[in-house]
Order: structure tokens, then C-alpha cells, then sequence
């Protein structure tokens, strides 16, 4: 006992000899280093540093006459500093001038070593990407700085806001980290040791990112400073909360003194009791019944803070106790129905406001089908958009000849039919939309059939493809023209390009391929017309193409095929992004493939792929798929990404590209080559067998397809065998070795044979 209790002694007399926060920030010397002691009112903030890097204040009076920032609060060792924001009036700030040492670099333009660390505290969920701490430089300097420069730290939007980074020009925007607490004090650490960047969250290391082009903050532009509770190069929002010990390191910090830091930290947090008051206030709403719908609150003051919701003539509802509450309305029980949460700590409680809820039983027809023409042997489309009480129920119906029938089975909002015929030409379609409350029918849209422009003949890799009944499929295999033609059906595409631009029967990069390839740069683009049968709204959808990069580019982002929609308002684009595009994201020697995922507004998700780094003059195969639930991005059969379809933009939904097939409503082209609204730069490189499905591709196709082959299977039932194959003629043959003959009759899968004891078959699919 006694070793063990002489440890106990020794560790006792380290604790009570430990050096305080400050002291321990000191002893490892920062360049730069903001306690934000100041008491409020204060015009500047000291760099306890000793380098006299003085920090500026600017103040703002918000809507509701309070000024912020506000200083002297609780905070980490002492005191720190709180903002806030308030629509339309801004936002105060900190402001250290630019300095050289704060942004040390190794040639005036790429960054040497450095590390930025902070505490933080969120006061809400931010609705959008709020910044606590920047230090960068505005988008569209002078090469090489046109896609930014410098670092900073990022709160991204909603209920499954993170803490995450960004450092300029890769890997840029990292958006993810770990999840927000409103009201608990965060720990942030970016370092860079000139090669990679890391990012440690509370003590713990969250990822490595290669970077080794780094560009520091060369100081360019009125906004480049060190700015502390917004971020205005970011073109994001301020940010709602506290800040405190801010320390800028000429060195990476490593791991052992993050954690070192963090541990002394978390035991300094200063907390003065402080009762609840609420800074987001629940707002009454209308609802329709079985529509989920939130009342959301948020209290500040000392934590914990705990919330009991009310419902006002029925008490207290039971397991209520979060700062939001849901409810799915029932009408009439709900209608009407009044309901305030009460904020509760250790220093007392409040009641937020009292909100009603209004239940609605209506039922809407929103979007009504519109008229199509497609091609014979293709895929049509109709939709219907309906909202109101649920459930909400669809049934289609044909009218042909006066004569009014039910399609079977056909119970989405989507009506899909395949394979059509120019019998169908003429049909009118509907569908009758029921919810508990009534029913109304849309109006009915024509489908006109008409004869395809041409056939193109099939080879390998196209009877793969083919097989498996895509939507469309640009093969880009022509030699001239302006045609780029839809093998599977109705969506020619037109190239459209200025000289030299556009190269026709390009290698291919397709395994054992006959085809050719186009080569596309500067003007040269594909642009196929917005059609819902390319972009499925509430249904399953597939894209696969093959890219191949010939040049890297520091500055530019570079998309070689995008289905997005960003609708122009008074001339100018509203930056409200629906859909999806790839980027090349810029770089060099290293650069990223990037799958952006929009949401209907100016924020997208940059998903990179970090295993795959474009390299010039190298093929890659990539399919995107989104079942409804998972949005999946393979490259050369390999998984690469993966995120769920609701939280796939900074924790709110994707938003397909369009509604319902009509583009004067609502949708942008699918195009190749460049982003749908001809924004930031074009692709350079070649492209090829671009092809849309309305499912998802199984792992066995993708494999199939990167491959440029089929599978065969061979199951025997009783006396039979029944094979199976995905494309080509069957053949078969007495030895393994051949010769193959095909098989009489030239058979379609699944094909059946008998079994006979006497003898062996051999079976394969012949491609070409």
C-alpha cells in the first residue's frame, strides 16, 4: 500500500502546483494571443502575447437596443466575449489588423506551420454557416488567391450543426466535425504543420487533411484581418455566441499540448449562476393534420438547463423536456390547441410565450401533371405534387378513345411507363389525390410517342449498359454533329462548342471498348433539356459516367457533369440550388473530386474524395445513386461516400433538380461539361457513356459495368438448369476451353435447359 500511496501524495502536489490557463498558453509561446478580458465598452482587446497586436472592438446596437459585442462575461479562467445577431442591422465584431506574423509563410505566398486555437459556445442553432473566428481572404483575388486564402472555423447550420473548418485552397470547406451543444464550451484547434492539416475537437484529433498548397492570408482587401464573431469573405453569416482565449501559434501545436491545453481549460470554465431566459421564442403556426410540426425554443443562462413543455388547459406532457417539441395534429382534438415551455436551472425558471396551433384538413393540389412527347421504346414521366392532411393516397388513370381506366399498381405521385409505342400516342393521364378529407383530381396531361431520330447499333460495353434498361444513355460516340443521341430513348442531347474545342472520337477509357470518346474544353458542352424522367423527385435514381481529367488548375473549380437548377430572379441567379454537379476541385499537384449536394438554397454539401485525387490523363468511373433513404457515390467501384437523404446539405434535405417535368416552372439542364448555370469553370478533359436510371444501381452492376462485363449464373431446379445473364449472345460449348457456338435458337435470360448425366455444358455470354 504504500507505493500506491505515496503516488496519491505525489499527484496531489502536481495538481496544486499546475499552472493556470493563461500561464499554460504562455508557456508555449504564441504570436499572437486575445484573453478578451476587457470589461464591455471597451474599444480594443490586448494581445497578452507581448507581440502588441491589438485588437480593434466595433460595436452594434441590434433591433432590440442591445448592444453587442458584450464583454466581460463568464468565460474560460475569467471573462469573455458574447455575439449576436439581429436580421438586417449587423454585426459587432473584434478586428486585429493583418500582420505577417499572425500569417507566417515560406515564399510570401504558400503558409508555413501555424496553429489557430479558440473557445467557443454556441447560444443557438445557427440557420446558417456562422463564423466565430476568421482569418481569410474574400473569393476572386488575383491568381492564385481566386479561391481564397487563410483559414477559419465554421458553425454549420441546423439541428445537426458541427463544428468544422475551413482552410483555403484545399481542402477548403471540411464540413463536418463534431456535433454543436448549444450552451457548452467547445474547444477548437486547426494546426498545420506545412504538409497537413488537423483538426482537434475538445482535446481529440477529428481528421488529417493533406494539404500541401496551403496559401496563407497575404492581407489583401479591406476584410482580411483576423476577425473575431464573423466572417464576411466567407460570404456566411456572423456568428450567435461566446468566444474566448483566442491563441495563433507560428508552429503546430501537437497533440500532447491540445490536450494539455483542453484538460486545464475545461477546469477554468468561470459559470455564474444566471436564471434562464429565452433568446428564440416558440411562434405560433398552422399545420395539416398528420404533417409533423416543431415548436423550437432555446434558453441561455446557467447551465444545466432543463424544459418542460405545457399544454395549456391539460398540464405538463409527458417526456416533453427538450427545447423543441413535435407534434403530429389530429383534426379537430389539435385545432386550437395552446401550448409554452418552461426553462428551469439551479438559479430559477421562465415561461416562454404562449402559441397556438391551427389545424388545417385541406388538400392541394400543388403541381399538376404536364404533357410530354418521348421517343418510341422509351421511358415516360407524369407527377403530381399534392400537399395537405394526411395520408395523402394516388391512384393514375388512362383515357383513351373517351374510355377512362384504372392503371393498376400505379400508386405514387410518379406515374412511370416503359417502353412506349405509338399506340399510346394521344393517351391523357391523371391522377385522383385523396386524403382522409376528399378527393381531387389533377389535371390530365397527353403523351405524344413519336418515331426515334435513329438507332445506334450496340458493342460491348453498351449491350452492358443496355441490359440493365437505363433511362437514358449518351454513348458520345459520334464523329460529327451536333446530336449527342440517347440510346435508350427520348433525351437527345446538343453539342455546342466554338473551333477545336469539342475533339470527336476520343480514346476511350471504357475496358475493352469499341467506342469512342469526345474531349471537351473551354466552350464545349453537352446540354441535355430538364426532363423529370432524368431527375426523379420521390423515386430512386442512378448516374454513371466516365470522366478523365487532362489538366489540373489552382484556382478554378471545373464540373464535367452537373443536373442542378439555379433560377434567375431579376435577371440575376437567385442562388437557390437545387440538384447536384461534380467538381474538380482546384488544386495542384493535389486536387479532389468533389459531389456537391444542394438543398433549394444558396447552401450545398462539398462531399470530396480524398482516396481518389484526379490524376491527368487517367479514367475513372463514377456512379451516383440515392434511394430515398442513402445518397451513395461510387468511384472505380469503390465506395467512396455515403450520407443520409434527409440531413444531406448541413443536416436539411437534398432538393432535387425541378418538380414535375415542366422547365418554365421549375429545373435546369442535365449537362456535361460544364455546371447546369454555366457557373466557375469548364471541364477539360474527356467524358464518356453517361447513362440515368429510375433505380438503384446494385453493387453487381457496378462492378459489372466498371468492369465491361456480364455474369453469368447457373441454378438448377429438379431436372432443370435455368441460366441467367445480364448482356450478350449465350453460347455453349462440350470442354471449358471451347469451341463456343452460340446457342440455338439465340436464347434470351433466363434460358432453361435439362439436365443430362451423359454429358457436360459449358456456358458464356459473348459481348462483342
Amino acid at each position: 500500500m504504500l507505493p500506491f500511496a505515496a503516488a496519491i501524495a505525489l499527484l496531489g502536489v502536481r495538481a496544486a502546483s499546475a499552472a493556470d490557463y493563461p500561464t499554460t498558453i504562455l508557456n508555449d509561446h504564441p504570436v499572437a494571443y486575445y484573453r478578451l478580458e476587457e470589461p464591455s465598452g471597451s474599444s480594443t482587446v490586448a494581445d497578452s502575447s507581448g507581440n502588441g497586436f491589438t485588437g480593434y472592438v466595433t460595436y452594434v446596437t441590434q433591433a432590440n437596443s442591445t448592444v453587442y459585442p458584450q464583454l466581460g462575461l463568464p468565460g474560460i479562467d475569467t471573462n469573455s466575449a458574447l455575439f449576436a445577431t439581429s436580421t438586417g442591422i449587423g454585426q459587432g465584431n473584434s478586428d486585429v489588423p493583418w500582420n505577417a506574423t499572425i500569417n507566417p509563410t515560406i515564399d510570401g505566398t504558400n503558409g508555413a506551420p501555424f496553429t489557430a486555437e479558440v473557445w467557443v459556445q454556441a447560444t443557438k442553432q445557427s440557420s446558417g454557416y456562422a463564423v466565430p473566428l476568421d482569418n481569410n481572404i474574400q473569393y476572386g483575388g488575383a491568381p492564385p488567391y481566386a479561391n481564397s486564402a487563410g483559414w477559419n472555423f465554421y458553425q454549420t447550420p441546423g439541428p445537426a450543426g458541427t463544428w468544422s473548418f475551413s482552410i483555403r485552397p484545399s481542402p477548403g470547406f471540411v464540413g463536418n466535425g463534431v456535433a454543436v451543444t448549444v450552451g457548452q464550451w467547445t474547444h477548437l484547434v486547426l494546426t498545420y504543420d506545412g504538409t497537413n492539416a488537423i483538426f482537434y475537437v475538445n482535446g481529440v484529433a477529428f481528421g488529417t487533411y493533406a494539404n500541401p498548397t496551403y496559401y496563407n492570408n497575404p492581407g489583401i482587401g479591406p476584410a482580411s484581418d483576423l476577425l473575431v464573431g464573423e466572417g464576411p469573405n466567407t460570404g456566411q453569416i456572423p456568428y450567435d455566441g461566446y468566444v474566448d482565449e483566442i491563441a495563433i501559434y507560428n508552429y503546430a501545436l501537437s497533440a500532447t499540448q491540445i490536450t494539455n491545453h483542453y484538460a486545464v481549460g475545461t477546469n477554468e470554465i468561470r459559470v455564474l449562476p444566471t436564471p434562464p431566459s429565452f433568446n428564440t421564442q416558440p411562434v405560433s403556426t398552422n399545420s395539416y393534420e398528420g404533417v409533423p410540426v416543431t415548436f423550437s425554443s432555446q434558453a441561455i443562462g446557467t447551465a444545466p438547463i432543463s424544459y418542460q413543455w405545457t399544454r395549456v388547459g391539460s398540464g405538463s406532457i409527458l417526456n416533453a423536456t427538450n427545447n423543441n417539441y413535435t407534434i403530429t395534429p389530429v383534426y379537430p382534438g389539435d385545432n386550437g390547441a395552446m401550448f409554452y415551455v418552461t426553462a428551469s436551472n439551479s438559479a430559477g425558471s421562465t415561461n416562454s410565450d404562449t402559441v397556438t396551433l391551427t389545424v388545417q384538413t385541406n388538400l392541394n393540389i400543388v403541381y399538376n401533371p404536364f404533357s410530354i412527347t418521348r421517343r418510341v421504346g422509351g421511358y415516360a414521366a407524369f407527377r403530381v405534387v399534392a400537399n395537405g392532411a394526411l395520408p395523402i393516397t394516388y391512384q393514375w388513370h388512362s383515357v383513351s378513345n373517351a374510355v377512362d381506366r384504372t392503371i393498376a399498381g400505379a400508386t405514387s405521385d410518379t406515374l412511370w411507363l416503359s417502353n412506349v409505342q405509338t399506340p399510346a400516342s394521344g393517351t391523357l393521364y391523371y391522377a385522383q389525390v385523396s386524403n382522409p378529407y376528399g378527393t381531387a383530381p389533377s389535371t390530365q396531361a397527353s403523351l405524344t410517342v413519336i418515331a426515334r431520330n435513329s438507332e445506334a447499333p450496340t458493342n460491348a460495353y453498351s449491350r452492358v449498359v443496355m441490359a440493365d434498361n437505363p433511362v437514358a444513355f449518351w454513348r458520345l460516340d459520334e464523329k460529327n454533329g451536333t446530336n449527342a443521341l440517347d440510346t435508350a430513348g427520348s433525351f437527345d442531347g446538343t453539342y455546342s462548342y466554338v473551333g477545336s474545342d469539342l475533339t470527336y472520337s476520343y480514346p476511350s477509357g471504357v475496358p475493352h471498348d469499341t467506342d469512342t470518346a469526345i474531349h471537351v474544353t473551354n466552350t464545349a458542352i453537352v446540354t441535355i433539356p430538364y426532363a423529370l424522367e432524368l431527375n426523379p423527385v420521390s423515386g430512386p435514381w442512378s448516374y454513371e459516367f466516365w470522366i478523365q481529367p487532362t489538366s489540373l488548375d489552382p484556382s478554378n473549380f471545373h464540373t464535367p457533369i452537373a443536373s442542378l437548377a439555379n433560377p434567375i430572379v431579376g435577371g440575376l441567379y437567385a442562388d437557390l440550388l437545387s440538384g447536384w454537379n461534380i467538381y474538380q476541385y482546384p488544386g495542384v499537384p493535389i486536387s479532389y473530386w468533389t459531389w456537391v449536394i444542394y438543398n433549394g438554397t444558396a447552401s450545398g454539401s462539398f462531399n470530396s474524395d480524398f482516396a481518389g485525387n484526379p490524376v491527368p490523363g487517367t479514367w475513372y468511373y463514377m456512379v451516383l445513386t440515392d434511394d430515398g433513404t442513402n445518397m451513395n457515390w461510387y468511384v472505380n467501384d469503390s465506395l467512396v461516400f455515403t450520407v443520409g437523404v434527409q440531413v444531406a446539405v448541413g443536416g436539411s434535405p437534398f432538393v432535387q433538380n425541378g418538380i414535375n417535368g415542366d422547365p418554365s416552372v421549375a429545373g435546369g439542364p442535365t449537362t456535361i461539361a460544364t455546371r447546369s448555370d454555366g457557373q466557375y469553370a469548364d471541364w477539360d478533359g474527356g467524358i464518356e457513356d453517361v447513362a440515368v436510371y429510375n433505380y438503384v444501381l446494385g453493387p453487381q452492376q457496378i462492378q459489372n459495368h466498371f468492369l465491361n462485363t456480364t455474369r453469368l449464373t447457373a441454378v438448377q431446379y429438379g431436372t432443370n438448369v435455368v441460366i441467367t445473364w445480364g448482356a450478350g449472345t449465350l453460347q455453349s460449348a462440350t470442354s471449358v476451353s471451347g469451341p463456343y457456338t452460340n446457342v440455338s435458337g439465340t436464347p434470351t435470360s433466363p434460358y432453361t435447359n435439362s439436365v443430362s448425366v451423359a454429358s457436360k455444358l459449358f456456358y458464356r455470354a459473348q459481348l462483342q
